[in-house]
């Protein structure tokens, strides 16, 4: 899972085989988070229409920590992740398959501040916000059908890749690389066929300066195009500043993807031209990204924020517009247990038609942590 509860500011030869470690120990944990929202969207005239449903996930994260027998440091785990059936392609299975076995898997060694990774979706990205917020307003838009992401680039770390990320004065300085992006592991047998997308690398700086309120955030990605005739390689460029006053805080971010969503029919944009699946125009999405929270009491906050998105390139004049949403949230923590309610309305979700041209959302999400 990539979310908080609430408003925070983890071989010589073929014949070796794992054995028992000396010092080791396993830990079992797991979250939960249950979601009601419920939308209505409207257009200039009569029309529209209103929408509720419900929302599940759970996940269950195994870790194992220890020393191996030459008396290095080592972590390794993985995670089961359970959502609920939805549909058959979700927002973002072009980019990543949705398996129950793709979150978190890994295999870190540690020299104390520095640790060498291998896996799926472990290592430092893009994820944790600047903008304070009770819960993630760009996690929660896809509900009303945004086009939005915090998966940039096309997923570079939820690829299977390797990386190495060193801590120093409250910042991750970290670099990833897949081999295949969008290849989030195969079977031990599979053979290595032709793949639909290049390698891919992630480059990235974040956290809080210690001994200030100042948080920061600088990630870029880059995957070259894999046809010629695509308009451009896969990219993604994010930064963003925030401080903590105590009980205020504020931040804003900013996010450039460039060609991710490039899959013909995709989000209803089919008058480009294709090539193997692939819209041959460039595709720009620029997010700008602001908030503001309060802490009430050391339990309870509030924060109000808002994104605009706005689609570029040669795909721009199948749309209507740029993305607006703004949010309203409260939040409550009652230990292992959260709870937020969250409050958007938004304008040309999806860079929509008339008819799905603005509207509001309210959504209840109940999370936990065992």
């Amino acid at each position: 899972m990539k979310k908080n509860l609430l408003l925070t500011t983890a071989l010589a030869s073929s014949l070796v085989v794992a054995g028992s470690g000396a010092i080791a120990q396993t830990t079992i944990t797991g979250d939960m988070a249950l979601t009601y929202a419920a939308m209505s969207y409207k257009d200039n005239g009569s029309n529209g229409f209103s929408r509720r449903g419900a929302m599940r996930e759970t996940q269950l994260n195994v870790t194992n920590t220890g020393k191996l027998n030459n008396g290095m440091s080592y972590a390794m785990g993985f995670a089961l992740e359970f959502d609920g059936p939805g549909y058959a392609v979700g927002r973002q299975t072009a980019a990543i398959d949705n398996s129950i076995s793709n979150e978190n898997v890994y295999f870190d060694l540690l020299f104390g501040p520095t640790t060498v990774t291998v896996g799926v979706d472990h290592a430092p990205r893009g994820y944790a916000s600047v903008v304070p917020q009770v819960y993630n307003i760009v996690d929660l838009a896809p509900i009303a059908n945004s086009a939005t992401s915090f998966v940039v680039g096309g997923g570079v770390v939820e690829s299977f890749g390797a990386g190495v990320n060193h801590k120093f004065m409250g910042l991750t300085a970290s670099a990833y690389y897949t081999p295949k992006l969008r290849d989030t592991g195969q079977t031990e047998t599979t053979s290595l066929g032709a793949g639909a997308e290049n390698s891919a690398y992630e480059l990235g700086l974040a956290g809080t300066i210690q001994g200030t309120g100042l948080s920061v955030k600088a990630f870029t990605s880059n995957s070259k195009k894999r046809d010629s005739q695509m308009g451009g390689d896969i990219e993604s460029t994010v930064f963003g500043l925030g401080y903590n006053f105590g009980k205020f805080a504020i931040g804003a971010e900013y996010i450039e993807d460039r060609n991710n969503h490039q899959f013909s029919n995709q989000e209803g944009i089919s008058a480009q031209a294709t090539t193997s699946g692939y819209n041959t125009g460039t595709r720009v999405e620029k997010t700008k990204w602001a908030g503001v929270s309060y802490n009430i009491d050391k339990n309870s906050s509030v924060s109000v924020g808002q994104f605009k998105t706005e689609l570029g390139g040669s795909v721009k004049a199948a749309t209507q517009g740029d993305e607006k949403v703004s949010a309203v949230q409260y939040g409550y923590n009652f230990g292992p247990v959260g709870l937020s309610l969250s409050y958007l309305k938004f304008e040309n979700m999806n860079y929509a038609t008339a008819l799905t041209a603005r509207g509001d959302m309210g959504i209840a999400r109940l999370t936990a942590k065992f």
